[in-house]
Order: structure tokens, then sequence, then C-alpha cells
């Protein structure tokens, strides 16, 4: 069951590990709408980029992790507390399954986190988009946020286990709603042009992110 003072407790003990180890910073909050619930995409390229995100946003977000990172109890004790769910290899690429667990959590006011490269990129570079992030947020009708985290590839890349005291920077993009769309367009059409949006929001916020990390 969901305790709103583990749930206070863990987040902020992330938090204050973060701003203290890596010198966490957080740009752009003001880009943060006020209608809920929000599909926070975020670029991804560590196993530190869930964690960094679910301390820094102010509300509990809903999103999958592998089950292999639940194996140690008290790291699988705060991802669970921080909203995780955790998946199977074969569930997560069940995409349809992935999907109705995410519309279950958005119809029910939930905020949810997605990485729409799918996997964790090897190099730390944005990865081509999965289409699932654009048609979730068509069908739930819920707008996308966009997210960019910097500096977690280096504080934690694949196969380490534990991270360098690098600088971290999260920075909130512009929203993406799909009200705005253009009408008459198919749905293959508004989920290509949603992540269009997200690919150039992307890049702008990696580059704003680069130069506040200095």
């Amino acid at each position: 069951m969901f305790s709103k003072i583990f749930y206070w407790l863990v987040k902020n003990s992330y938090y204050l590990f973060f701003k203290l180890f890596n010198r966490l910073e957080v740009i752009n909050e003001d880009r943060i709408p006020g209608n809920r619930p929000l599909i926070l995409a975020s670029n991804h390229c560590s196993n530190l980029d869930p964690p960094v995100v679910g301390s820094v946003f102010r509300e509990r977000m809903r999103y999958i992790a592998k089950a292999s990172l639940f194996r140690p109890f008290l790291f699988g004790f705060a991802l669970r507390t921080l909203g995780a769910v955790p998946v199977s290899r074969e569930d997560e690429a069940k995409a349809a399954m992935v999907l109705k667990m995410f519309l279950r959590f958005l119809q029910k006011g939930e905020n949810i986190l997605i990485f729409p490269e799918g996997k964790r990129s090897p190099d730390g570079t944005i990865q081509p988009l999965e289409g699932g992030v654009a048609l979730l947020s068509l069908k739930s009708r819920c707008p996308i946020l966009p997210v960019y985290v910097y500096g977690t590839f280096s504080a934690l890349p694949s196969g380490k286990t534990f991270p360098r005291a690098v600088k971290i920077v999260m920075n909130y993009g512009s929203l993406i709603d799909p009200s705005t769309l253009p009408e008459n367009i198919s749905d293959r059409e508004a989920r290509a042009e949603i992540l269009d949006r997200l690919a150039i929001e992307y890049r702008r916020l990696e580059a704003e992110a680069f130069e506040q990390a200095g």
C-alpha cells in the first residue's frame, strides 16, 4: 500500500543525495503546467534517470522498470515507493500490455514517466524515438512534458554500480498537447507530428542543459 510518509522520505533522501553528491540542478520548472495528469517523457542513458526524475518532480509518477533492478531490497523498495512497477523483459516487450497499464494510471489521474527511446542509450546520445509515447498521448488526450537529464551517463554508465560525482542537470521542456495538433490529420500523421516535436524539443533541452552544466 502506498505510504505518503515513506514516499516523502525516499523522494527527499534521493534528492538530497543527488543535490550534494552530483550537484543536481533543476532548470525551467516554470514550464511545468498546472493541468494533470501528465506524461513525462525523459531521455534515458543511465539507471540513475528514473530516481533523478522521481526525486525532482513534485508529484508521484508511475513508470515501469526492469524486474532485475528490484532485487537489491533497499533499492527495490525505493523504486516501488517512487512509483515504479517491475516488469520482466518479456512483459516489457509486450507493447499493448504496457500501453494499457499506463492508460489505467492516467485514467486514475496519476502522472506517468516514460522513456520514448525504449531502452538506455549505449553512448549517452538520444536514440530514435518509439511511437508508444505519441499513441499514449493521443489515446488518453493527456499532454506530454518533455524532460532532459544531462550528466547521468557520465555519472553511472551501463555496467557500473555506484555513481561518480558528476554534475547532473534536469531540464523541463515545453508542453506537447495533442489538442494543438492540426485538425483532419490521420492517426499516423498525428503520431509522427508528436514524435517530431519531441525530437526537436530534446535537442533544444540538451543544448540548454549542456550550457547550464558548464
